[in-house]
């Protein structure tokens, strides 16, 4: 067992907490950003604000699925265009526009919530970053978040010009 019942009770919530913050944080990058804007691709840049939104989601879920060995949901179009390794200069068919981007990722967090209540301190299914328990592993996509938010902040202002 990773930790006693009771001590950890508090981590969880507080888990919880900093993905609904982070992900405030995330959804407001893209106020006021236009679909026009979502798809360019600056010079240095290898990605776009669309694939940045549709890859946090879909990593926050595929890490907790394949490595925390819980049945997270991924739709499988969302696993082409946005896993790590996709591009969007491969796309082809149908994206997801912004507001069905922004739905996804503010369902999300209470999804996995909801999904993971009481399951953070559980060992990993998969070794990732030798990351013990699911909660770390949720608690990595944190950072992995905020990486990508910085991204987007960038791609916004340069989109901006």
């Amino acid at each position: 067992m990773i930790g006693k019942k009771g001590e950890d009770d508090m981590n969880e919530e507080q888990i919880f907490q900093q993905i609904n913050l982070v992900r405030k944080a995330t959804l407001k990058t893209v106020d006021g950003v236009n679909e026009d804007q979502l798809d360019k691709q600056p010079e240095g840049f290898s990605n776009t604000i669309r694939w940045n939104l549709g890859h946090i989601y879909v990593v926050q879920n595929s890490l907790i699925a394949k490595y925390g060995g819980k049945p997270i949901e991924t739709p499988s179009r969302y696993l082409e265009l946005f896993a790590p390794g996709t591009k969007p200069a491969d796309w082809q068919g149908d994206v997801p526009s912004l507001d069905e981007l922004k739905q996804k990722l503010e369902e999300q967090p209470s999804k996995l919530k909801e999904e993971l209540n009481g399951q953070l301190n559980e060992e990993a299914a998969g070794d990732f970053l030798s990351l013990p328990t699911v909660g770390a592993i949720l608690n990595f996509t944190l950072y992995h978040e905020g990486v990508h938010t910085g991204t987007m902040k960038a791609l916004k202002a340069k989109t901006a010009e």
